[in-house]
This record gives C-alpha cells, sequence and structure tokens, in this order.
C-alpha cells in the first residue's frame, strides 16, 4: 500500500515539474523585448531588407523567391509591429506607438508586392524607402533609449 502511494505520489510530482517547465518556456517565448532589443531587432530587418534590395537590384529574383523572402521579412515585421504595440500599451509610452505605427505603414506598403499585385512597378524603390521608414522607426528607438539613460541618471540622484 505504502509503496503505491510512494509511486502515485512521485508521477504527481513529475507532472507538476513538467508543467512548471512548460509555464517557464512559455513565459520566455512571450516575453516582450526591453528597448535596447527592439533597436537591435529593428537593424537587423532592416539589414536583411537592405540586403534583400541590392540582391534584386543586381539580380532580378524569379517571383517565388521574391515572394518568399519578402514573406519572411513580412512575417518578421508583421512580429515586431505586434510587439511594439504591446509595449506601447504596457508602457503607456506614445513614442513607441509612433514606432509600432511607423513598422504597420512600411508592412502596408510592402504587403501588395508579396501578394504579385504589384510586380516590376517599383519593387525597389519601395524597398528603399521602407528602409528609410525603419531608420525613422530606429531614431525614435534611439531617443526613447537616450531618456531612459537620462531617467536613470535622475532616479540615481
Amino acid at each position: 500500500m505504502t509503496t503505491e502511494l510512494v509511486i502515485e505520489y512521485c508521477i504527481y510530482f513529475i507532472i507538476i515539474v513538467i508543467g512548471i517547465l512548460i509555464l517557464c518556456l512559455m513565459r520566455r517565448k512571450n516575453r516582450l523585448p526591453n528597448h535596447h532589443e527592439l533597436k537591435t531587432r529593428l537593424e537587423a530587418w532592416r539589414q536583411q531588407l537592405n540586403d534583400l534590395a541590392v540582391l534584386n537590384e543586381n539580380k532580378p529574383l524569379s517571383n517565388f523567391d521574391f515572394y518568399k523572402k519578402l514573406s519572411k521579412l513580412l512575417f518578421q515585421l508583421d512580429k515586431l509591429a505586434y510587439q511594439t504595440a504591446l509595449m506601447a500599451e504596457k508602457e503607456r509610452d506614445m513614442e513607441i506607438s509612433e514606432i509600432s505605427l511607423i513598422l504597420e505603414g512600411v508592412l502596408n506598403a510592402l504587403e501588395p508586392y508579396k501578394s504579385g499585385k504589384k510586380q516590376n512597378d517599383g519593387e525597389n524603390a519601395a524597398l528603399r524607402a521602407a528602409s528609410e521608414n525603419v531608420v525613422r522607426a530606429i531614431k525614435l528607438t534611439e531617443q526613447i533609449l537616450l531618456r531612459d539613460k537620462a531617467y536613470k541618471a535622475r532616479k540615481k540622484i
């Protein structure tokens, strides 16, 4: 009787530990980035966009290759826009909200090129314009980082 009880409690313990591990992994996956991570992600995305533009200028990509690469970039951008919207709501910060709006504007501007509605109709110009808008978002992020730094300095005093 007691061995059955010990085995039953061990099984319960293992189930609880596995549940806690799953919850920890979910929390890590759904964590919002801090301001520095946001800037890093925006810069990385902009670099990938510039690489696509250069690749398309030097050797025009086939429709499928362009669609595949742009779809991947737009998925990442959609995730960034969503995360910045959540950050803006959580922190109640208008500058982060403006970054989110810029990213959504870039997403809306590039979406027709993904679906093939505007193929060979200024793809590279649209990619360059999107890159310039992301630079605006990066500059806003830098301003937020400077503001955070000044706040930390005031808080220490």
